[in-house]
């Protein structure tokens, strides 16, 4: 049976209304905790009374508690797989810890898979998801674990790495791997390729596809679950008539019908990343480096979980 955390809520409660520093003080309390991050034991160590799994409909997480948060009970969608509960279990103590997020779903907080993916957008219910998000990507991914490979080429063999080291979905490691990275970046998601949403770094370039557009031609597993190899795409078709941008990109085959893209800027002929990428035999899942532009980075809602990277 694992030692009891004894966290002290009182300073974690104390830090600061931000969802990092919320994430950090835990972190500093836990100290230097080996992977994967125990995200039940700190809620139920932070006053959350009880954790139910239970078949749900519309939902991925719901927290009911008191204005007080003197305690609270999460709920997560047991029809999802476990690497989701998990981030939906961060997710819903993001909101608990988070005093002043106020439920919005009949008195009680209920987190869509929508909800899950929110990184921006306008009123109090896109914000607390904001911030519920951040805090669950900070407490379950660590950036501590994601600098052994900032001093490689994007490579989503790192995200596959990463996702089981850190019991996290690869969606949710790809995103907080785009993040982290310094080039520009982006991962793309979609099914059948049909595109359903795109998470970017700010210096990766805008792309001109919504919700249900087919993506221009890029690498294939034959739909087979994988990897592909580098390979250069057209940058005009990606990015809208643009050119100068010269990007690569690798594909991941999820499951039947679901792929993830890696495509990276255009560099010196003696630096080109896909020779790189064949000298090294370096596999990615799903991630496109551009040209370095002005901070435009939006994402699209979708309710999948699989993607692609840009």
């Amino acid at each position: 049976m694992a030692a009891a955390l004894e966290l002290d809520r009182m300073a974690i409660d104390d830090v600061g209304f931000t969802p990092e520093r919320i994430a950090l003080e835990i972190h500093r309390q836990l100290g230097d905790i080996a992977p994967p991050i125990p995200v039940e034991g700190i809620a139920l160590d932070l006053d959350i009374i009880e954790i139910q799994r239970r078949p749900a409909v519309g939902y991925e997480g719901s927290l009911l508690t008191d204005p007080e948060r003197s305690g609270g009970v999460i709920q997560v969608n047991k029809n999802s797989f476990f690497k989701r509960q998990r981030y939906s279990i961060a997710h819903e103590l993001g909101h608990f810890l988070c005093a002043w997020h106020q439920p919005t779903s009949c008195g009680r907080f209920a987190c869509t898979k929508r909800d899950m993916i929110v990184t921006g957008g306008d009123g109090a219910h896109a914000r607390q998801e904001t911030e519920a998000n951040s805090f669950a990507i900070d407490l379950l991914a660590p950036i501590r674990f994601f600098s052994r490979y900032q001093r490689r080429l994007p490579d989503l063999d790192h995200v596959r790495d990463l996702s089981n080291l850190l019991d996290l979905s690869k969606t949710a490691t790809t995103r907080r791997y785009v993040m982290l990275r310094p080039e520009p970046l982006a991962a793309v998601f979609c099914r059948d390729g049909i595109f359903q949403y795109v998470h970017r770094n700010p210096s990766f370039p805008w792309l001109p596809f919504k919700e249900g557009d087919r993506l221009p031609p890029a690498p294939s597993t034959g739909h087979v679950e994988g990897v592909t190899e580098m390979v250069e795409i057209d940058s005009e078709t990606w990015l809208d008539g643009r050119r100068g941008a010269g990007l690569s990109a690798q594909v991941l085959e999820q499951q039947a019908g679901t792929r993830s893209f890696c495509c990276i800027s255009r560099w010196p002929d003696s630096r080109s990343p896909v020779r790189f990428a064949q000298t090294c035999s370096l596999r990615t899942e799903s991630l496109i480096r551009g040209p370095r532009f002005p901070d435009l980075s939006e994402r699209i809602p979708c309710s999948s979980e699989q993607g692609i990277l840009l």
